[in-house]
């Protein structure tokens, strides 16, 4: 099973967690709290951990174009939503 990683430095690495979490909630399940997510797509996890100063996140899917579908929508939804923040996304694939 394909995974990948990313550490997001950020402001608010709670509220971003969170704010992503409550949104997809509305379209897939999801867990969270203050310092942990999980989101279950339909092509993919996505697992969320708040840090001091930073998001750290990772996802696993069945194959490489799912993981990548998943990376993207992940990737997208917390940069639009952390609009005050210039954040980066670098995925690692292990």
């Amino acid at each position: 099973m394909p995974t990948t990683r990313a550490t997001v430095k950020t402001e608010s690495p709670s509220l971003n967690l969170k704010k992503l979490c409550r949104h997809f909630s509305h379209k897939t399940e999801t867990e969270f709290d203050d310092e942990r997510g999980e989101i279950r797509f339909p092509f993919g996890t996505a697992l969320l951990h708040a840090q001091l100063g930073e998001l750290v996140l990772q996802g696993r899917s069945d194959s490489g174009e799912a993981l990548e579908r998943l990376e993207g929508v992940i990737a997208s939804h917390l940069v639009r939503f952390a609009s005050k923040e210039s954040l980066t996304v670098e995925w690692q694939r292990d």
